[in-house]
């Protein structure tokens, strides 16, 4: 049984920023820095720096996130993100995080990808390692791209029974439109 992944803001970071490439609006990709700056603000985060001739390389990392979301398993996911690990150059290291149980009234530390040796090998760092969390928190069969045709975003199922197949309540009701109108058809 999977679990619903704790919030964090780095993942909801991340699945904007893999959002900032969607097939509904036009044009389709609306990557810019000043957008992952505020992304980034809009989730707490400290700003990336990235420069504006950094575009590319961080259209490479948003793509790479989206295959771990669009992959059928979890060796699939596990793979994507090693890869992304390993190209980027992170470190694995102790990191403290305030405990869950409130009697303990300590802190915990979890094992944590870190480094980079630039702003977007960073991002793609940090990036990796919100959803290496998920995962090993039990979530990443929650982690998906939206059944919508043609919609493509990435979301994290947050429901009970683990069922939602949309992004959003607008691709649920496109959807639910387009079957109604087959079967009148039929």
């Amino acid at each position: 049984m999977s679990r619903v992944p704790t919030a964090d803001p780095l993942l909801g970071f991340v699945l904007d920023f893999c959002n900032t490439y969607d097939l509904l609006e036009d044009p389709p990709d609306r990557l810019s820095m000043p957008l992952v700056a505020r992304l980034a603000d809009r989730s707490e985060l400290p700003p990336p720096g990235l420069a504006d001739d950094d575009l590319e390389r961080v259209r490479a990392v948003r793509n790479q996130l989206y295959e771990v979301f669009a992959a059928d398993s979890m060796d699939a996911q596990i793979g994507v993100l090693n890869r992304l690990f390993d190209s980027y150059g992170a470190t694995p290291r102790l990191v403290e995080r305030r405990s869950t149980s409130a009697a303990l009234g300590t802190s915990a530390p979890r094992l944590a990808a870190t480094g980079g040796s630039d702003p977007v090998a960073r991002l793609a760092v940090a990036s990796a390692d919100a959803l290496a969390r998920a995962i090993a928190e039990g979530a990443g069969d929650r982690l998906r791209t939206c059944a919508g045709d043609p919609c493509r975003c990435v979301y994290v199922d947050r429901s009970k029974a683990n069922r939602q197949r949309y992004c959003c309540e607008l691709c649920n009701d496109r959807m639910a439109s387009a079957a109604y109108r087959r079967r009148k058809a039929d």
